[in-house]
């Protein structure tokens, strides 16, 4: 994430509404990636029609008019029911993850197109394990990113975490995960889809009849080393998908990094070198708290050239 300020000088993050120093109202412009901010305190911008409400948007309008809606909000089709009182907060964090989402999809110099990609936040409706028609599960399908709801309650996360013997998962990891799937047909084409082929497989292979193998069976034996995560071992969409999440986790942190001066005057370098220096302190840090690695994955020699043809294939696709 770029650094950022208000007219007036102070830093502002990429979730403020206000800012604390001269009281001007804050908007992001996903057009420049940067934040706007009243000429006086008061004066106002074409605020999202969403800032006001749960959501609590702090983006601009799509049009030049207070009400009408962000390229972010646009984008979401269904969002939880508002009669139950805890989906405010539901949904307030699925906004917030998904305006994280397109902010590295435009940094990275990637279309974002509100009529092809779209959001599904749904509520699991389940009374009992047997009532499997009613099960949100979170996927991609035709440019529809689908979210179970509950994925925005941290003890629910955790459960699903634990139960599916994940390392981590977080709303944003979900978002970027089925962004990959998505962006695939975008960045892979016929000059580059030999080679996609060669690092993750066959993409055409009968995906149901492989995840079925993988939640019966376990992760291909030997995952570790040519796999970022077990369930990439699952097919190669899903190898895909884990790669691109983790290539835009690592753009995310590196920015940040970058930007705030942690990676000293130099910031070339190859991407790989930087990353671990940072994330081996980083892990140190957070053991040292007491709490999980912020990181707890291996970069193994097969999936850092999967992770280079990604940036390679977003590089000429945005050429």
């Amino acid at each position: 994430m770029k650094r950022m300020h208000c007219r007036c000088g102070r830093p502002v993050y990429f979730d403020n509404l206000d800012c604390s120093n001269c009281g001007r109202r804050l908007a992001f412009d996903i057009n420049t990636l940067s934040m706007q901010a009243e000429e006086a305190p008061g004066t106002g911008l074409p605020f999202c029609g969403n800032r006001d409400n749960a959501v609590r948007c702090n983006w601009l309008a799509r049009e030049s008019r207070t009400g009408s809606y962000c390229l972010s909000c646009s984008m979401s089709k269904t969002i939880p029911t508002l009669s139950k009182p805890e989906n405010f907060e539901r949904w307030r964090k699925l906004e917030a993850a998904k305006r994280r989402l397109i902010y590295d999809l435009r940094s990275v110099g990637l279309v974002v197109d509100a009529t092809r990609l779209r959001f599904d936040f749904k509520e699991d409706r389940r009374t009992n394990a047997d009532v499997n028609d009613l099960h949100v599960g979170t996927g991609h399908r035709d440019g529809m990113i689908t979210v179970n709801a509950a994925e925005a309650d941290e003890i629910f996360r955790e459960e699903m975490r634990q139960a599916m013997n994940e390392p981590w998962r977080t709303l944003i990891g979900h978002l970027r995960h089925e962004s990959g799937h998505y962006y695939f047909a975008e960045v892979v084409d016929a000059d580059n889809r030999d080679e996609a082929r060669e690092l993750f497989g066959d993409e055409t292979l009968d995906y149901h009849t492989a995840l079925d193998t993988y939640y019966q069976h376990g992760p291909a034996q030997g995952w570790r080393q040519h796999y970022i995560s077990a369930y990439a071992s699952a097919h190669p969409a899903e190898d895909w998908a884990e790669c691109w999440a983790h290539y835009l986790h690592i753009r995310a942190v590196l920015e940040v990094a970058d930007e705030a001066g942690l990676m000293g005057t130099d910031k070339g370098g190859d991407w790989y070198d930087r990353f671990i220096s940072l994330v081996l302190s980083l892990n140190e840090i957070m053991r040292a708290l007491g709490l999980p690695d912020a990181y707890p994955f291996v970069l193994s020699d097969p999936v850092v050239k999967k992770l280079e043809f990604i940036h390679r294939a977003v590089a000429q696709h945005t050429a």
